[in-house]
């Protein structure tokens, strides 16, 4: 039985930890904490911004998704350094999924060409912290959990 329970956890949320800061965001969620996340006008909004820590696997997964549908899009990273690669899982993964990281490089959000209607797009609400710290009050963010579940 702890066999199945941890492994429930480790699938689900990497670890214990994972799991108990899930939860703690979720009640956070409840409590209204992000609602200025869920805010964004979209008329405004040209390009969307994907944003990890290291710009090596989520956010430069769901460049690539969204460019497969066409859409304007591109990723940088919050703690990362310029010109790395893909993580090979990830780029495996997505190579099964139909998308390309072959070509993907990092670029960490101090470099990254900012331009007007961007819309940055966060994988974890600290994301959001560092985004805003980063690019000044004037940007556009929103949290990529806000608009549908996992």
């Amino acid at each position: 039985m702890i066999k199945m329970i941890n492994r429930i956890v480790y699938d689900g949320y990497g670890s214990r930890r994972g799991l108990l800061n899930t939860q703690i965001h979720r009640f956070k969620y409840y409590l209204g904490q992000y609602n200025y996340l869920k805010q964004v006008q979209w008329g405004d909004v040209e390009r969307l911004v994907f944003v990890c820590k290291g710009n090596i696997c989520r956010s430069a997964y769901a460049e690539a998704v969204t460019k497969g549908l066409g859409l304007d899009s591109a990723s940088c990273g919050v703690d990362t350094s310029l010109g790395m690669p893909a993580n090979p899982d990830a780029v495996r993964v997505a190579a099964l999924r139909g998308y390309d990281l072959s070509y993907h490089t990092t670029t960490p959000i101090q470099l990254f060409d900012r331009q007007p209607g961007d819309l940055f797009v966060a994988m974890e609400p600290w994301h959001t912290e560092r985004i805003e710290s980063l690019c000044g009050g004037d940007v556009l963010c929103t949290l990529l959990g806000m608009w549908g579940k996992p």
